[in-house]
């Protein structure tokens, strides 16, 4: 009982309650669409960017309302306590390292380490983008990138989505894959779940009118035109979405960095 109340003490300190805000800017005009309602959530303060050079010890695991991985408490030897991302296939009680790890211990899926203590082919997630920014990759459940090559201090990893991308030997990462593995294939199931979740429904633009979508007007049951759009315009089909232009400077920060 007294270490119940300990952890409901530690997880109202570290969190906060508040409503979603429907997807509106500060005029209240929608920015998102298809957001909009939803039950009160809790959002929990995770830690990412896990460099302590200490052991902690999994206590609790916890939901976290906006992710879809799950989250554990972990108190350090130090006497810091914090939520982390959970790596699959922890369980309570297990012990893990933050930080720099010493050279007599052999990593394993949990210990959070800069990637030039990691192997080729080790599969890493909650990737920071540069040093002491804050793991900003792979952070979703189920989600892991791959360690593909290695060459003077910069690492190429691969992700899920077929993407290399290229990081600094000093950014810390965890090992091993994002919890909830299993997360794709859920199924809500009715439309009550999904308006619950903060989710409207999505109208198709084939019904619309001309003046709200390219894809509207028409006689009855018209179909798009052979070049399909986005609501504003943008080709959907065949053409990439990619801001080439940022990769590329990234990756020119990178090597000027090192």
């Amino acid at each position: 009982m007294i270490i119940e109340y300990f952890h409901y003490i530690i997880d109202k300190k570290m969190s906060i309650g508040f409503h979603p805000k429907a997807g509106r800017n500060f005029s209240g005009r929608i920015c998102v669409r298809h957001r909009g309602g939803g039950i009160k959530r809790r959002y929990r303060y995770i830690d990412y960017f896990k460099r302590l050079n200490s052991w902690g010890y999994i206590i609790k695991f916890f939901r976290k309302s906006f992710s879809s991985s799950i989250f554990t408490l972990i108190i350090f030897e130090i006497g810091l306590a914090a939520f982390i991302p959970t790596v699959y296939g922890l369980g309570k009680g297990i012990k893990l390292f933050s930080g720099i790890p010493p050279e007599t211990i052999k990593p394993f899926n949990g210990f959070s380490l800069p990637l030039s203590y990691l192997k080729l082919f080790d599969r890493i997630n909650n990737m920071e983008l540069f040093p002491y920014s804050g793991a900003k990759i792979c952070r979703a459940g189920g989600v892991s990138a791959i360690i593909i090559a290695q060459t003077n201090g910069i690492y190429t990893m691969k992700l899920n989505s077929g993407w290399k991308l290229f990081l600094n030997e000093y950014c810390f990462a965890i090992l091993g894959r994002v919890s909830n593995i299993y997360h794709i294939s859920v199924d809500l199931g009715k439309a009550g779940r999904s308006r619950a979740l903060g989710i409207r429904p999505t109208v198709r633009g084939v019904i619309m009118n001309p003046c709200d979508h390219p894809h509207g007007g028409g006689e009855g049951r018209g179909s798009p035109p052979s070049a399909q759009k986005s609501p504003w315009g943008w080709f959907t089909k065949g053409t990439s979405s990619k801001r080439t232009k940022i990769f590329r400077d990234r990756k020119k920060l990178y090597k000027e960095n090192i």
